[in-house]
């Protein structure tokens, strides 16, 4: 929902018409499992709104971001029917994984990619642990892909990264479909620690064992951080872990859940960002904010993550899940501390070059303008 209210704001300020119809996310409706997945197969419902819309604003994209679970992907087909082509962004792998993640187990998991009925998914009980509700939505991706829906009716994916990409065409979707286009961020301007503070780095996010929060605190166990600290904010399932941590390390301090400005300024405050994330994230949010402040990262060697910050210099990567890896990151930070200040350059240059709103809104245009010429 984040990507889409800025991506619109962006739209309505270059003085293009936004018409925005979404649904509740999964977690805020009281729907079982089984009835999210077999809302994921055709939601009747939602596909007449998404009619009554196209009818009435007379659009000529539609872009779709999230059409899993609710949404169905037959939104694809209505909107094709009446002859405006469709976009979708790949926020997660949903199309190719039910799990979205391709993770499973602690470990990368890719045993659905190229399947075209993903029955691995399914035995792995990948949808939330549900047998039921993992058959439901490999039953939507398997009758989609048999309809075309997905090879016929989506005009454009929009994949974050070029990882993103040549995972979907495994997955079966032509090459010639996708276009790489990463978010962005509003630019919150530079930021730069002050001397005579406290130095310290920096996670915010989800505390979850995906995201490298156990691998984190590990890491810094290990450490020889010296003075330094390590901030913590954010809130999830091992936010009992962090707290059992901060308590009994004086060097960790926990602030819970903040506000997006309040993680700017720490951000920029900070000698580097952490994006410990062990899943095959397409472009955290979190990494393009740290640029955007101008604070290098240390992020995971997984490909989706640090191939741009080790490209432009504005960060270095350790081995995802390796707790030592990552405390000999952190390390570094101590012991160079006049290297890791010249990657504040590279870090604002990587944001202003990749990620900033002036490169994004050409690159968003241009796909529309792109599968509108294609259908007229």
């Amino acid at each position: 929902m984040e990507v889409l209210a800025h991506e619109a704001e962006l739209l309505e300020g270059a003085g293009h018409e936004v018409h925005q119809l979404t649904v509740p996310a999964a977690e805020q409706m009281d729907a079982s499992l089984v009835r999210q997945g077999l809302k994921a197969i055709w939601n009747l419902e939602f596909c007449r709104e998404v009619e009554d819309g196209i009818r009435s604003f007379r659009p000529d994209v539609v872009h779709v971001h999230t059409p899993f679970p609710l949404m169905s992907p037959a939104v694809f087909r209505v909107s094709r029917s009446l002859g405006v082509p469709a976009v979708t962004t790949l926020h997660s792998y949903r199309y190719s994984c039910i799990a979205a993640i391709c993770h499973r187990g602690g470990h990368e998991c890719v045993d659905c990619i190229g399947k075209a009925v993903k029955t691995p998914g399914v035995r792995h009980r990948c949808y939330h642990d549900s047998l039921a509700g993992s058959a439901a939505l490999t039953a939507s991706l398997a009758l989609h892909r048999s309809l075309g829906t997905f090879h016929r009716d989506v005009s454009r994916y929009l994949a974050l990264t070029d990882f993103s990409k040549r995972l979907l065409i495994r997955d079966g979707i032509p090459a010639d479909k996708i276009v790489v286009k990463p978010n962005s961020v509003p630019d919150p301007g530079v930021r730069e620690p002050d001397p005579a503070e406290q130095r310290y780095v920096f996670f915010a996010g989800r505390l979850m064992e995906i995201k490298g929060v156990r691998t984190m605190l590990d890491a810094w166990d290990r450490a020889q951080h010296g003075d330094l600290e390590l901030r913590i904010a954010g809130d999830g399932e091992s936010r009992g872990l962090v707290e059992e941590r901060a308590a009994a390390d004086p060097s960790i301090r926990f602030d819970g859940w903040i506000d997006e400005a309040a993680v700017y300024d720490q951000m920029g405050r900070a000698d580097a960002v952490l994006v410990p994330s062990e899943w095959y994230e397409g472009g955290p949010l979190t990494a393009m904010r740290s640029l955007a402040v101008g604070t290098p990262v240390i992020a995971s060697d997984l490909e989706n993550i640090c191939s741009a910050v080790l490209a432009d210099d504005a960060g270095v990567a350790f081995r995802v899940g390796d707790a030592d890896s990552l405390a000999a990151a952190i390390e570094g930070v101590i012991k160079d501390p006049d290297g890791w200040r010249a990657r504040r350059a590279a870090a604002r240059a990587s944001y202003d070059q990749r990620y900033s709103p002036a490169v994004d809104l050409p690159r968003l245009e241009r796909v529309y303008r792109d599968v509108v010429a294609a259908v007229s």
